[in-house]
């Protein structure tokens, strides 16, 4: 971070983060989730913790983490929704200053890369005025992230491109609240069980037009070793529910704040 920036950080923190984890059988992976935010240097944040009844001990062990922090909230489904529907609750609920608030999404199973995240995060949507942003990740095979092309991005094709909206997903606020409830739902009138990340991103790439930042630096551990990843145990439906997304109607690029 400059030192003009800097300056800028410490005279007016005015971005909240508003940080979203969803969990399902984590035990193994909550604590190093929950930590891994707890030690960001930025403290302008508000985590939302949500357990869709998982069957292990993954919401007692969050619980007693998120009940030492004020800025913490845990709830408990008393029956599974998945992962999209709790976002989307959890998403919905008032937010006092939508384009200043900074959503981000965290895997209860994932955590992020380092202690200086949300500042990295703060300078970019601070200097480049963008709306939402998406970057490189760790996992188990290394470094992943590319960029959107400039030319698919001006044509808004990301629906018939290959999927580079990925971690560390992040967005505002006010652009959340632009899409669509039905553009989260498959055929069926149910939340997309599967591929969610895909209904949730490409409205707001769509929307936001070139004000997208593709962040290079690592912000997140993606955990691709997870025995119950959707990848691993989902995969035909995953593609099912890719198709179905890439094939809704494209939103047109919004003028925002």
């Amino acid at each position: 971070m400059s030192l003009e920036t800097n300056l800028i950080y410490k005279k007016d923190q005015q971005f909240l983060f508003n940080i979203i984890v969803p969990v399902f059988n984590a035990e193994k992976y909550i604590e190093k989730c929950l930590t891994s935010i707890i030690k960001q240097s930025y403290k302008n944040y508000q985590v939302k913790v949500i357990d869709d009844c998982s069957t292990d001990n993954s919401y007692e062990l969050a619980l007693e983490i998120c009940n030492s922090y004020q800025n913490f909230d845990i709830r408990k489904n008393p029956r599974r929704l998945g992962a999209l529907n709790n976002i989307y609750k959890l998403l919905s609920l008032e937010v006092e200053e939508p384009s200043k608030t900074i959503d981000i999404l965290v895997d209860g199973d994932d955590y992020l890369y380092s202690g200086d995240v949300l500042d990295i995060l703060y300078e970019k949507y601070l200097i480049t005025n963008c709306l939402i942003t998406y970057g490189s990740y760790l996992s188990s095979k290394g470094v992943t992230g590319h960029k959107y092309p400039r030319i698919i991005r001006e044509l808004n094709l990301y629906r018939k491109y290959f999927w580079y909206a990925s971690h560390l997903k992040t967005f505002r606020h006010d652009l959340w609240l632009s899409i669509k409830k039905s553009d989260f739902l498959s055929h069926n009138g149910h939340y997309f069980s599967v591929a969610w990340d895909l209904a949730l991103m490409f409205p707001m790439l769509e929307m936001a037009g070139n004000r997208q930042e593709f962040i290079k630096d690592i912000l997140y551990f993606y955990n691709d070793e997870n025995p119950i990843s959707d990848y691993k145990i989902r995969r035909k439906e995953q593609k099912l529910a890719a198709k179905e997304i890439r094939e809704k109607n494209r939103y047109k690029a919004k003028k925002f704040i």
